[in-house]
């Protein structure tokens, strides 16, 4: 996610206010991104069940993705708008995603990027954000001058 732009980016984070635990989730000025890890085909098959992925505008991130074992999910398994990234060793393989560098916000069309968003809660991840923000200040003091 750092690689991509992602200034701020969580780890399984828990927050109030939203029921989804995002194993990687990443924000930039315009937009957030969503990595769901997934290491057996029933975890796979038991995400396309949650009401994240049933109601419209109910999950997190703007782009979606999700990261396996090479082999694990097939490109045609995926849903509409996700993209799919394989762990292959200490590389992530690209497999589908939006063509181009740029990773422009909701609603902008830029090349096929619209064709991969996601209209997230914007509440969930205000809720995300926020327990981010409060670890780290938690860790060192932040002060505003």
């Amino acid at each position: 996610m750092k690689r991509q732009g992602f200034d701020v980016v969580g780890t399984e984070i828990v927050a109030a206010g939203s029921r989804e635990q995002p194993d990687v989730i990443g924000f930039r000025t315009v937009c957030s991104a969503l990595i769901e890890v997934k290491i057996s085909r029933g975890d796979f098959l038991a995400d396309a069940l949650k009401p994240e992925r049933q109601i419209l505008g109910s999950g997190l991130g703007v782009y979606r993705f999700y990261l396996c074992p090479q082999g694990l999910i097939e490109a045609d398994e995926l849903p509409p708008k996700w993209g799919l990234l394989y762990a292959a060793g200490p590389t992530v393989l690209e497999v589908v995603r939006p063509l181009g560098n740029i990773w422009p916000g909701p609603g902008e069309a830029i090349g096929n990027w619209a064709d991969f968003q996601h209209t997230p809660d914007a509440a969930k991840e205000r809720a995300i954000l926020f327990s981010i923000a409060r670890r780290l200040a938690n860790r060192q003091p932040i002060s505003v001058t």
